[in-house]
């Protein structure tokens, strides 16, 4: 098989491919629409866990795992708002060892600005696909973010049985 078939296969079948042209499709609308605001989407989905979890006292690695990422990639994604000044990292009182993502008093009020521009974005997005497809797509992509964890899951003890070494539990967004 040469490169151009084995291209034009990745393209045609891989879920990987279609999801990214889908999440840089909405992102990019998204942006557009936040533009005014300072902020890009991928930015205000951080602020968004990070508010979600604050009450809770949540750590690093609970926010990075319902971001489906690993918790040295919000770290970095977590350094410019840190910079602007929207979201400080504390030390939890109980454990000083874990750290503690919370937001400032900026960071809360630029949630709040962000709602209705988030509002009318997600409105333009709703109309365009359908409340059905709408909805379908919500089902859809909850439904393969926990298959693909569990996938990631099941690699993960694939490859320490192989290797002789217990399963490590592989992190969201390492599929």
């Amino acid at each position: 098989m040469g490169y151009e078939e084995a291209a034009r296969r990745m393209a045609d079948d891989c879920l990987c491919f279609r999801v990214r042209r889908v999440s840089r499709a909405l992102t990019r609308l998204y942006d557009e629409a936040l533009r005014p605001l300072g902020i890009q989407a991928t930015q205000l989905t951080v602020l968004n866990a990070v508010a979600l979890f604050e009450a809770r006292e949540a750590p690093m690695s609970e926010v990075a795992e319902v971001l489906a990422m690993d918790v040295t990639t919000l770290s970095r994604s977590l350094r410019p708002l840190e910079k602007d000044g929207l979201v400080r990292i504390v030390r939890s009182p109980s454990d000083g060892r874990v750290r503690l993502p919370v937001l400032t008093a900026d960071g809360r009020q630029l949630l709040e600005r962000a709602l209705p521009v988030w509002t009318r974005a997600q409105e333009r997005v709703e109309e365009a696909l359908g409340e059905e497809l709408t909805a379908q797509l919500k089902r859809g992509v909850d439904a393969a973010v926990a298959a693909a964890e569990a996938g990631a899951a099941q690699v993960a003890g694939d490859v320490g049985s192989r290797e002789g070494e217990p399963a490590a539990a592989a992190r969201p967004g390492q599929v």
